[in-house]
């Protein structure tokens, strides 16, 4: 492709994702939908290599991704993690295990109903998180609770990525694969906290001596540097991502300064990402319906069960937990993400993360006043009593 046909096609796909996230985000439709029937609606009239410009784009939005995730969470944070652990395990083992057994039973094949499962399983942290700020109900009782299970699910998920990543490219289960991934994650782990106090006494010597226009060169050269070795290690590029987050201090001058030049170039990432992975995905050449329906409905169900058990497991009222119930079925990133490594799931995966974005979006929206029709208080407010002379 010659230097002008790549200018106006990386161009062309920046503005097309621009249009269709400006569009549809009119009508309430979440980016990651966006940016995903951007793609799908490109790859029935754009040539194949018309993203080969962008490329460096695509491969490092997960890398980028689970960076930033990295940064929300500290050493610390994640030790006082413990109040979500009962709603937590209550929301893998109610939708993890179903979903693969029938996933199992309907196809037969190990591989794509472990990716199945797995993309099934996480709800979407960054649709139900502008959800909350979008409806003004971040202060609510269920936020919390919400944010919890969303962070759980966060570090469940980079667990997955990492085992997943090693089965998939053996495309074999055996014991010993398994077992080597969480063992390789935990050596991760452990290597990363050994790093955290030398990270932090660089990170003051080096305050006054790195220019902030310098930190995106310094930060995107140790990520793909660093991703890139893991991978010939035969380790996942986003557990390493997420710890290399994990270690910037959140009260650095480094964690401001990255804050500050790096999340657009994280976001254009993302964008790129959706948009490649549905216009590469070969919508509609092996669709099974009936899995389909299966695999959906009982994600959006089990979701709901899960979710509505863990608010009452840590002592919420069933009020409360039934919003939880009915905020949490949309899936996206993570979602995408797990299919990306496996190309026959992709096809069931998009539509699975389509519908119940739409469905858990709706759902999330009218959860409050649904739930005052189904579970109606039995508290209400009394007129005064009349003042008699």
């Amino acid at each position: 492709m010659h230097a002008h046909a790549e200018l106006i096609s990386a161009g062309g796909i920046f503005l097309l994702l621009f249009i269709s996230a400006f569009l549809l985000g009119r009508i309430g439709i979440p980016n990651i939908i966006a940016f995903m029937f951007a793609g799908l609606l490109s790859s029935q009239f754009m040539p194949e290599d018309i993203g080969d410009s962008l490329k460096v784009f695509e491969i490092s939005a997960v890398i980028l991704l689970f960076f930033f995730i990295g940064l929300e969470f500290s050493f610390e944070k994640l030790s006082r993690l413990t109040q979500t652990i009962k709603p937590g395990l209550l929301d893998f083992f109610l939708n993890f295990p179903p979903i693969f057994g029938l996933s199992y039973i309907m196809t037969k094949d190990l591989i794509i109903s472990l990716v199945l499962a797995c993309a099934a399983y996480p709800t979407s942290t960054a649709i139900t998180s502008k959800l909350l700020i979008d409806y003004k109900r971040i202060a609510s009782k269920e936020a919390e609770v919400i944010i919890g299970i969303l962070i759980f699910e966060d570090l469940i998920s980079i667990l997955l990525m990492s085992t997943l990543t090693g089965i998939v490219m053996h495309r074999e289960i055996k014991e010993e694969g398994i077992f080597r991934g969480i063992l390789s994650t935990i050596l991760v782990f452990l290597i990363f906290y050994l790093l955290k106090k030398p990270v932090e006494n660089s990170l003051e010597r080096l305050e006054k001596d790195i220019e902030n226009s310098l930190v995106p060169f310094m930060v995107l050269g140790f990520l793909l540097v660093s991703a890139g070795a893991g991978l010939k290690l035969g380790l996942s590029d986003a557990l390493i991502s997420f710890m290399l987050g994990v270690l910037v201090p959140e009260k650095s001058w480094l964690y401001q300064s990255i804050e500050r030049s790096l999340s657009d170039l994280k976001d254009l990432s993302t964008g790129v990402f959706f948009f490649m992975f549905t216009f590469n995905a070969q919508i509609g050449q092996s669709f099974d319906i009936a899995i389909f329906l299966v695999i959906t409905l009982a994600s959006l169900i089990l979701k709901a069960i899960s979710s509505f058990l863990g608010g009452i497991s840590i002592g919420l009222g069933k009020r409360v937990s039934a919003r939880i119930g009915l905020s949490m079925m949309q899936r996206g990133e993570f979602s995408v993400l797990f299919a990306s490594l496996y190309e026959p799931s992709q096809e069931l995966v998009f539509m699975l993360v389509l519908i119940t974005a739409i469905v858990g979006s709706v759902c999330f929206v009218y959860a409050p006043k649904l739930i005052d029709r189904i579970l109606p208080s039995r508290f209400r407010g009394k007129p005064p009593p009349t003042r008699t002379a």
